[in-house]
């Protein structure tokens, strides 16, 4: 391991203008398309959740991180996770996803088109639903009991910054799997070409998504494509989620299925969708 580590940081000197760009432009995406939106939500959403006595009802944790998009809703399910292993799983396989307000916002603007952004947000909706209903298929033992929940009802500046500190993670996943995707791709597009905008779809979404939508696909390839991939969320989503999700909740096996079936039923539905506008 100790090998691996120093060859990625002499890999990162090596090819330093690649890797500055490539962190520049994941920080550039992050605070235009992922900050503004996640931040103050996550703020009151934890202040909100502070705020309610006993354990949350599961449907309402779905509710409240999938309105926020990921990793709102791992946060919340590590303040107040159901005692039911079961119900802890559907949630977490719900509502781990891009927010509705990137959803509509951003990606329906990168798509030029607001009926687009529609489709997207109703098939990763019901991507995520399916998704949770196979993380729900298989009998699990209840979760372990934690001490995760606040003591008391958490304050503007404590949820400020508990969400600064979450934030700064979603930052730091986004930019290091950006900057390693083009540092991949700089090698297979020589190779390889055709694998260079999977790779980075997978490895960081949303420099990945914006790249799919400015293909020279018809519009409801395009749309499926962006639910597709910003219902699986990538292995920067993957992280994100892994890093707050309560202690023994799932393997990471499970959450890597969960995100693919998402991002399938996703893109089947968002075409199936945008096949059927006028």
């Amino acid at each position: 391991m100790r090998v691996l580590l120093a060859l990625l940081m002499g890999w990162l000197l090596f090819r330093s203008e690649t890797a500055m760009a490539a962190a520049a432009d994941a920080c550039r995406l992050f605070v235009q398309s992922v900050l503004p939106g996640l931040f103050p939500y996550m703020t009151l959403s934890l202040m909100l959740v502070s705020r309610m006595p006993g354990r949350l009802p599961p449907w309402l944790l779905v509710v409240l991180g999938w309105c926020g998009g990921s990793p709102a809703g791992a946060r919340l399910l590590a303040m107040h996770p159901p005692e039911d292993g079961r119900a802890c799983r559907r949630a977490a396989a719900a509502c781990a996803t891009m927010s509705p307000m990137f959803l509509l916002g951003t990606v329906g603007t990168w798509l030029e088109s607001p009926l687009a952004g529609v489709c997207v947000l109703i098939a990763v909706l019901g991507g995520g639903v399916m998704a949770a209903g196979v993380a729900g298929l298989r009998r699990h033992a209840p979760l372990p009991r934690t001490d995760s929940a606040p003591a008391g009802p958490l304050s503007l500046s404590a949820a400020a910054t508990s969400a600064a500190g979450t934030m700064l993670m979603v930052c730091g996943t986004m930019t290091l799997l950006r900057v390693f995707a083009a540092l991949v791709t700089e090698v297979t597009d020589g190779v390889l070409p055709w694998l260079t905008l999977p790779l980075t779809s997978v490895m960081e979404v949303t420099c990945g998504v914006l790249q799919l939508t400015r293909l020279p696909l018809p519009l409801p390839l395009r749309t499926a494509l962006a639910a597709g991939a910003t219902g699986m969320g990538g292995m920067a989503v993957l992280l994100q989620n892994r890093a707050l999700y309560p202690r023994g909740m799932v393997s990471l096996g499970e959450q890597a299925l969960w995100q693919v079936l998402h991002g399938a039923a996703s893109f089947l539905l968002a075409l199936g969708l945008m096949m059927m506008m006028p």
